[in-house]
């Protein structure tokens, strides 16, 4: 069985190593055609209206693919941002399941992240360690998917101006979320309520209108036997859909990533 803290404590080991690491060579990639979403900024917000763009970080794990499952049932889209060194195995590792996982997501229609190689905070490193967290990631999907991911989702949602400078460069839009149900809180069957209260209290708030970018985490038991079939039944019951963060601002599947 994996202990509730598992994430937070090998994410914690991850970005203690992560600033140590030299650069690798970056893959020769293009982004495929110009994008209207914007970048050297954090996004926050949807602009499609009646959307839910479920989000989970810190994947791929264990629980993804029951995750993927309850996604098909409903025919729904997400988009998950990875890391690298997943749990101490690269994601191009065949010896894992990490591989056979990614190539399911996009052949499903799931948008994949860069959650950084090894869930480092970018604002407090130099250029070289940010370089290095995205471009190994990149490399790695390369070698899974043929595609990096053009969308970022910073670990610990921490950009900071230089971040953010070096992100636009490297053509990034940088994306962090306007619903946080807290499930890294509320990861046991007695406290997922309170997760699930999170997430139907903030779309009937509506703050930033009908649509809503919401974090989630693939790397949790009870998110995703529990709080992800609910957040679907939620979307469904309330006449919402749930797509991709990239449909979410209404920017075209080929503008997610970049091939060779």
């Amino acid at each position: 069985m994996v202990p509730n803290n598992l994430p937070a404590l090998l994410s914690t080991a991850l970005l203690l190593a992560g600033g140590y690491a030299a650069p690798a060579p970056a893959a020769n990639l293009t982004i495929r055609a110009p994008s209207t979403v914007a970048r050297g900024v954090v996004i926050e917000h949807c602009t499609v209206p009646g959307v839910v763009a479920l989000t989970f970080d810190d994947g791929p794990f264990v629980y993804t693919e029951h995750v993927l499952d309850i996604l098909e049932q409903y025919g729904a889209r997400a988009t998950f941002f990875i890391n690298g060194e997943n749990w101490s195995r690269g994601i191009s590792d065949p010896s894992t399941p990490w591989p056979d996982i990614l190539r399911r997501m996009d052949k499903a229609g799931h948008q994949i992240g860069s959650h950084t190689w090894a869930h480092t905070d970018l604002s407090i490193v130099d250029f070289e360690t940010r370089h290095f967290q995205l471009t190994q990631l990149e490399n790695a999907l390369f070698d899974v998917i043929g595609k990096a991911p053009t969308y970022l989702r910073p670990p610990y949602a921490s950009c900071s101006a230089d971040c953010l400078s070096d992100t636009e460069q490297m053509g990034y839009h940088v994306v962090n979320f306007d619903v946080d149900p807290k499930d890294y809180l509320h990861n046991d069957p007695a406290a997922i309520g309170a997760a699930m209260e999170n997430f139907s209290g903030a779309l009937d708030e509506q703050r930033f209108g009908d649509s809503f970018l919401v974090l989630s985490h693939d790397t949790l038991l009870n998110t995703a036997e529990s709080l992800v079939p609910y957040m679907l039944m939620e979307i469904e019951q309330r006449g919402l859909k749930a797509v991709t963060v990239g449909e979410c601002l209404g920017d075209p599947e080929e503008n997610w990533y970049k091939v060779l």
